[in-house]
């Protein structure tokens, strides 16, 4: 199944670009966030190069990890929106370099030029090619062991925005996101299915590294 343009998902996030960041200024303060980045700064604190999140919507995320684990690896947000760019920026100030792309083609990072790459929650907005076309991408991004940090939603079909979009978006299985992350030329070190508070979906939260040259 085709997911929405990518012209209708940015119309969704600048639409509520204000409101998502008031939302994630709480959201931040979930274990599962300071669970996953405090494992990821250990496990990347000998590697060279950036963090990179292919999503980074309010700049939540980049924030949180600077802050409280580390302050020493450069940090780059992308994101679809170009209203979600400006508040990350206006977040992390010089923090971070930011800037509007596709995480389907960061060209303009260089090949093994990072430690992790993360992608929180927005996959769903991919179909099955075009999510193996990022992990593919994210591949070429990093350094030898360099980790990707994923989470998505669980299940299978669309997701169902009721009243809020009519933009169509997937669901994975947990079995297909570790195939196609090990397919891409990583090694999967985690992957749980949680539950989302006051959300009824559960949630696919995937660390993996890169440990070979596969593309």
């Amino acid at each position: 199944m085709k997911t929405s343009p990518d012209k209708e998902v940015r119309e969704l996030y600048e639409d509520t670009a204000d409101s998502y960041s008031k939302m994630m200024d709480s959201e931040i303060e979930l274990p599962i966030y300071s669970d996953t980045l405090s494992r990821l700064a250990v496990r990347i604190a000998e590697l060279p190069g950036t963090i990179i999140d292919t999503s980074c919507g309010s700049g939540h995320m980049l924030e949180l990890y600077h802050n409280n684990y580390d302050s020493s690896h450069s940090l780059i947000g992308v994101d679809l929106s170009p209203k979600m760019v400006e508040i990350a920026d206006k977040r992390l100030g010089t923090k971070a370099k930011t800037f509007v792309g596709n995480m389907l083609d960061l060209g303009l990072v260089s090949s093994k030029s990072s430690a992790a790459v993360i992608s929180f929650f927005a996959i769903h907005h991919l179909d099955t090619e075009e999510v193996i076309l990022a992990l593919r991408e994210w591949h070429r991004l990093l350094v030898n062991q360099g980790q990707i940090v994923l989470a998505t939603w669980e299940g299978e079909g669309t997701i169902d925005y009721g009243d809020e979009s009519d933009v169509v978006a997937l669901k994975f299985t947990q079995e297909q996101i570790e195939s196609w992350v090990i397919e891409a030329g990583f090694v999967v070190d985690r992957c749980i299915v949680e539950p989302v508070e006051e959300i009824p979906m559960d949630a696919i939260y995937l660390e993996a590294s890169k440990l070979w040259a596969h593309y």
